[in-house]
């Protein structure tokens, strides 16, 4: 099973819309929510090319981006091919 990772901001709409395509596919992930912690969102930042807004979504330690990149993603049919790359 893939290792994904996600940084939340805990009111965030594409934050809940990014977690729902997760849950639905049934996949594990670690959520880490930063809500004004400035030091975690630098860091979060430094993982993700410099991306500050929310939420950035890891998978094995690539940088997917955001919520629509998620979707893009998914719409691909790539997903799911990202999820299991780290079953083999």
């Amino acid at each position: 099973m893939a290792n994904v990772e996600i940084y939340t901001w805990s009111t965030c709409p594409f934050c809940a819309r990014a977690k729902a395509l997760l849950d639905e596919k049934g996949v594990q992930y670690s959520e880490y929510t930063i809500d004004g912690d400035e030091e975690a969102r630098n860091r979060m930042a430094e993982r993700a090319n410099g991306k500050r807004t929310m939420p950035q979504i890891f998978i094995n330690n690539q940088h997917v981006g955001g919520c629509d990149e998620l979707y893009q993603l998914e719409s691909q049919g790539k997903l799911d091919e990202a999820l299991q790359s780290a079953a083999s």
